[in-house]
């Protein structure tokens, strides 16, 4: 199996950074795949001896590309069958879009949940560069080619265009974590952190997990419940 299990549950990490390929990247090497990831959840909600999913969570986030292809399908598992994210330290970014999706949210009295947000990075090493007596030339064919290269100066339009795409994108994260956590979190509510990192009390308060408790005496409560049913 790609997962341990514990009688009828089944533990899929969801540990350090997420990225989207490299089906055998897992986080004992400080990453995560949503490949990977994907693979598990469709072998749980296959196989009739997994009763349960206690996802572990402890990430500060990762790509866009294949997170939300990953929280669907931990969306759909939870519709199949009972799920449960048990953050073990932190859940923010795509991390805690892929917890949003459990049926149920538990964290650590110290951990930290949300940043339901975007962020691009652009550096611009152009003066730098010529400080250093280097010139770059750029021969581009297409009058758009090498848009947002690091040795020249971002332009507005591009700058207005990214900041475009990344709300757009933070709209879907919204809606996404409104979704998985129906009658909790609404979108507007989801918006209104402003992608704020929270402390386990104000996450709890927000609505943005269920319960503050200790992850191994939750894991064991969670295996008991399952593997009694």
């Amino acid at each position: 199996m790609p997962f341990d299990m514990i009688g009828n549950v089944a533990i899929i990490p969801v540990e350090g950074s997420l990225v989207h390929k490299g089906g055998w990247i897992g986080s004992q090497s400080g990453e995560t795949s949503y490949q990977g990831l994907q693979a598990q959840i469709a072998t749980a909600k296959r196989l009739p001896e997994v009763k349960g999913i206690a996802f572990e969570v402890d990430s500060y986030g990762g790509e866009v590309n294949g997170g939300f292809e990953t929280a669907a399908a931990i969306a759909d598992l939870s519709r199949a069958k009972p799920t449960i994210a048990i953050l073990t330290d932190f859940a923010y970014s795509a991390g805690y879009l892929l917890a949003s999706q459990a049926r149920q949210i538990v964290m650590p009295a110290f951990g930290g949940a949300g940043s339901i947000g975007v962020i691009m990075l652009h550096a611009d090493y152009s003066e730098a560069l010529a400080d250093a007596g280097i010139n770059v030339t750029i021969i581009r064919a297409g009058a758009r080619k090498a848009d947002g290269n690091p040795y020249e100066r971002l332009s507005p339009a591009l700058a207005e265009k990214w900041q475009a795409q990344a709300e757009d994108m933070r709209q879907i994260f919204a809606t996404t974590v409104a979704k998985g956590r129906a009658g909790k979190l609404t979108k507007a509510q989801a918006l209104a952190t402003e992608a704020d990192a929270f402390t386990a009390k104000e996450a709890l308060s927000l609505g943005l997990v269920d319960a503050i408790a200790d992850p191994v005496e939750t894991f064991e409560l969670f295996i008991k419940n399952i593997n009694r049913s």
